[in-house]
């Protein structure tokens, strides 16, 4: 299953207002506002990592059997778990391209692009994703 779009669009597009164009930004907010708004994103991704690697744990068992109704379910959880971990990476580099864009309105340009190759390397998959 692909990524789903859940907002990384919209994210991409106040990224791209925050960023002067023609000496002009459509989107300016103050540094310490920036940085809130990019402290909280970060915490979601962090929390939204965690509930990842919890979700990885096998709560089901070898329980399911050897009937075919048993395989036929033990697939179906397997897809779901799939599934939710797109998800889960989807509002991921969500949280993350919404940081770089405020940290972007903010004028911390750098940190913008460090949240914005994190959200590239998270699709990646690479686990080491956060800075």
């Amino acid at each position: 299953m692909a990524i789903p779009e859940i907002g990384q669009r919209a994210a991409r597009e106040l990224y791209s207002a925050a960023l002067e164009s023609n000496g002009e930004a459509i989107l300016e907010i103050a540094p310490d506002v920036a940085r809130d708004l990019a402290t909280a994103c970060s915490r979601l991704v962090d929390d939204l990592q965690a509930a990842r690697l919890d979700s990885r744990t096998d709560t089901f068992g070898p329980g399911f059997g050897a009937l075919p109704s048993g395989r036929a379910l033990a697939r179906g959880f397997s897809g779901k778990a799939s599934e939710f971990a797109d998800t889960v990476t989807a509002f991921q580099q969500a949280a993350l391209l919404l940081e770089a864009a405020f940290l972007a309105a903010g004028k911390q340009f750098a940190e913008a692009e460090a949240a914005g190759h994190a959200a590239l390397r998270l699709v990646a998959g690479d686990d080491e994703a956060r800075r």
